[in-house]
């Protein structure tokens, strides 16, 4: 074998060595654009959800505030009163946990998707805080709800 006959050898094999190299970079690259997809897509679900959630949040309080002014002008008798005072009370627990989730939802959004595990912790801690009696008891079944909804998961 001719000095040339080995260089060309060598060479086709150099040739080969550097084409399965581009192509596993090829392959890596296409993989990291469908992670990049996926990733932007979740944030972008995230970020419609903290819309809506923000949506909700101003209708809450809106309803709090339509129930506050109807509370105020229809004093007619202490029994009905005291009703619609609780009920007031739970809509503003039902308000502050949609405002609690929402908080969480923005503390838990990174710079690609929400952090799940994050979300669920602060979820947690909020839960744990809630009181388990009166009109503070509503935050439960809300957290518990707008979480789920917030994390996809059926009811």
């Amino acid at each position: 074998m001719t000095a040339d006959q080995t260089l060309a050898q060598d060479l086709l094999k150099d040739l080969r060595e550097a084409q399965a190299k581009l192509d596993a970079a090829r392959a890596e690259a296409a993989s990291l654009k469908v992670l990049l997809a996926l990733r932007t897509h979740q944030h972008d679900q995230a970020w419609q959800e903290g819309q809506r959630l923000a949506a909700a949040l101003a209708e809450a309080q809106t309803r709090a505030e339509a129930a506050t002014t109807a509370r105020a002008e229809t004093q007619v008798d202490a029994q009905a009163n005291a009703a619609a005072s609780e009920a007031t009370a739970m809509a503003d627990e039902r308000t502050e946990a949609v405002r609690i989730v929402l908080g969480a939802v923005l503390a838990s959004i990174g710079h690609r998707a929400l952090d799940r595990r994050r979300f669920q912790d602060l979820i947690a801690r909020a839960g744990r805080e809630a009181p388990d009696q009166g009109p503070g008891a509503a935050r439960h079944a809300v957290l518990l709800t707008e979480a789920r909804r917030v994390l996809g998961i059926a009811q």
